[in-house]
């Protein structure tokens, strides 16, 4: 019984500790703080329903490098995509149902939905370091898998 219990308790630990590494920062900031800054207009910020990703006032304000340094970040995400879609399947049941009870992030429950995101967010930062003439990031051949100490290369905008 009590080894019963403990198993319980290790996939209930394991559980909430997934839910925590995965937590987002931005849960973190105080309600209304970025919608009083937010401009209202027609295209709402963030994730578009056809997938493509549109660049909030603060992102579009954003220098060449901070864009630069946002963009490379994600392309070593999604370079470890592979890597870290395999997840168990059963880890991921878990997280959906702990999620709702306890609160946490679901990123990670879904790394189909995790690498479309990050893939239109890395597109619409690339899109915007061309439209300022910034160098760009050369993404059909950065996104390919590729060991993680190869940093991505900015490129001469063509």
């Amino acid at each position: 019984m009590v080894v019963g219990t403990s198993r319980i308790l290790v996939v209930a630990l394991g559980a909430l500790l997934g839910a925590c590494a995965g937590a987002d920062s931005g849960a973190l900031s105080p309600p209304g703080a970025s919608a009083a800054a937010t401009p209202v207009s027609a295209v709402k910020p963030g994730l578009q329903p056809d997938g493509t990703y549109v660049l909030s006032p603060e992102e579009l304000a954003l220098s060449c490098r901070k864009l630069a340094g946002r963009t490379l970040v994600r392309i070593l995400q999604i370079r470890d995509y592979e890597i870290s879609r395999s997840g168990s399947v059963a880890a991921q049941h878990i997280q959906k149902a702990v999620v709702p009870i306890f609160g946490g992030t679901e990123r990670g429950a879904d790394p189909d939905a995790d690498y479309r995101r990050d893939r239109a967010i890395v597109e619409a930062y690339n899109r915007r370091l061309a439209e300022k003439g910034c160098k760009t990031f050369d993404l059909v051949k950065e996104l390919q898998p590729k060991p993680a100490a190869e940093s991505p290369v900015l490129v001469k905008p063509k």
